[in-house]
């Protein structure tokens, strides 16, 4: 009998390691599982247009800049940087010894190739501009100059040099983008655009791509030619849009993390899962953008009255109820060392607000027996559908007809990027900088200015500004263009988010912070 007990005694042992050899194995042996946002449509980084192929491609490469663990910004690539007096010219020293993943060194002239990629119109990036501060970027983007006229040059195999046609003092959070990212040119000159598959795939950063099944998993494997050790060797990411269903895969222990989950389960999860429920502020701006190439969106009266009767805290404070903030500003309240100016009709009650709203639709030539008709589009799911709903009845106390239009994310954005829409949901993320958010409203700025807000005095007094090395005169600048497309009503800011995350207390190193950056290289299992 003691014989049989022990032998059994030593299967329940081992059933018990088989069961928990998730949390249990030897780090080296184990995997983490995130649930990313949705299913990415490049991981080429200058193709990448969406935030959840952000996430992937910053543990993917190193940009001459990065984040740490809490997502402040620390050297990457580059080890040092030095910058002209004027502002004009930027010095970067790269680390010693950087390769690529394949074991080929990495040197300068990658960073110079891949500069010039992302600003060759065969490469098609709808970001190039993020990089239009280089010396004739937005000239060589047009085709107007060879790409060799680019202000890029490497005098040595460690040495960048970066020239400015302007001053940019926030340059080096501008290289944390992966549009700044470098790209294996030697991989690209053996594969074209079918350098990014799995079997193809070299990068430079922290991990690997080893497989992508589409609406399935992006895998990836450290890389053992990263300067640095990592604690994971294996990540998979899952596109997991659907919030209740990452919800329900972290409860059953499928996933590690989660970016999102229902509002309706945060009691349940400060309940019971409090040790894992982070709520933390989110850098960015959700707002309404206005086509305003398409009558009667043109009218500033029409955009001014939908824009007063939208009361803010309601939609965060009573529909939300997400930890979100109310936005009176287009440039986030949450940037530092900026005074972001308010809507002007902050100071009035809200009585005051419908009156005035009902008086310039009625000068726009709209009224209870001719109403402004209009379609709403946003992005699916349940959080955003709630808040579309409840500014379709604000906009019903005027007497505005609004019906929603909803699509996949990916979708949507391609809509607004054709302006194929009435009024629209958007939303920006990322650098703590006004002219971040300030240059979605540039004229001549690209497919991110959905509306096509087009203000020739609002254009004059941006380049300015972007003329101002000093960073105090810069800002103070910035603030009389942002008054102006306030009092335009070129946009509706709604609210800046709040991230609802939950992770595992197995992992140590995620911590909650503004930009919501949490690199898996700085992450460990613990016991």
């Amino acid at each position: 009998m003691h014989l049989r007990r022990l032998h059994w005694l030593r299967l329940k042992v081992i059933l018990a390691c088989i069961a928990g050899v998730l949390f249990t194995a030897p780090v080296s042996a184990q995997v983490l599982h995130i649930g990313n946002t949705g299913e990415p449509q490049t991981l080429d980084p200058h193709r990448y247009n969406l935030r959840l192929e952000e996430t992937l491609l910053n543990d993917l490469f190193l940009g001459l800049t990065t984040f740490d663990a809490r997502g402040q910004l620390v050297p990457g690539a580059a080890a040092s940087w030095q910058v002209s007096n004027d502002g004009l010219v930027w010095t970067f020293t790269l680390r010693e010894g950087l390769q690529w993943s394949d074991g080929t060194p990495l040197t300068a002239e990658d960073f110079v190739y891949s500069f010039r990629r992302l600003q060759d119109p065969n490469t098609a990036a709808s970001l190039a501009y993020f990089m239009y501060m280089l010396n004739n970027a937005p000239a060589i983007n047009r085709g107007a100059l060879p790409l060799e006229a680019l202000g890029v040059r490497a005098p040595t195999p460690t040495t960048l040099e970066l020239t400015l046609s302007q001053p940019y003092p926030y340059l080096l959070e501008r290289l944390l983008y992966p549009t700044a990212f470098p790209v294996p040119r030697h991989i690209i000159a053996e594969h074209g655009d079918d350098w990014v598959k799995p079997q193809h795939w070299v990068s430079n950063g922290a991990y690997v791509l080893t497989d992508w099944q589409p609406q399935g998993y992006v895998n990836m494997a450290s890389n053992p030619h990263f300067y640095a050790e990592v604690g994971i060797s294996q990540v998979r990411y899952y596109p997991v849009v659907n919030e209740q269903s990452a919800y329900n895969r972290y409860r059953s222990g499928e996933l590690h993390a989660i970016g999102a989950f229902p509002i309706g389960e945060l009691d349940n999860a400060r309940e019971n899962y409090a040790d894992a429920l982070q709520v933390s502020d989110l850098l960015s701006m959700m707002y309404l953008v206005f086509n305003t190439e398409r009558a009667p969106f043109d009218d500033v009266r029409v955009r001014q009255a939908l824009s007063l009767v939208i009361d803010q805290a309601i939609l965060t404070d009573k529909v939300l109820r997400s930890g979100a903030k109310p936005a009176y500003s287009f440039a986030p309240a949450l940037l530092a060392g900026y005074d972001a100016v308010e809507l002007p009709h902050q100071s009035q009650t809200s009585a005051q607000r419908l009156a005035a709203a009902g008086e310039l639709l009625q000068a726009a030539g709209f009224n209870r027996s001719n109403p402004l008709k209009l379609v709403l589009k946003h992005v699916n799911g349940v959080e955003n559908k709630k808040i579309n709903l409840a500014i379709t009845g604000m906009w019903r106390q005027l007497g505005v007809q609004a019906s929603l239009q909803q699509a996949e994310l990916r979708n949507h954005f391609a809509e607004l990027r054709q302006a194929n829409f009435d009024v629209a949901w958007a939303g920006w993320v990322g650098e703590n900088n006004p002219e971040h958010y300030l240059t979605l409203l540039q004229s001549d700025i690209g497919n991110v200015n959905y509306g096509r807000f087009n203000s020739p005095a609002f254009d004059e007094i941006l380049r300015d500004a972007q003329t101002m090395a000093s960073l105090t005169e810069r800002n103070q600048r910035l603030r009389q263009a942002e008054a102006l497309v306030v009092n335009d009503y070129a946009v509706i800011p709604l609210y800046t988010s709040a991230v609802r995350r939950l992770v595992s207390p197995q992992l140590s190193g995620w911590y909650p912070n503004l930009r919501d950056v949490h690199q898996v290289r700085y992450l460990r299992f613990e016991p």
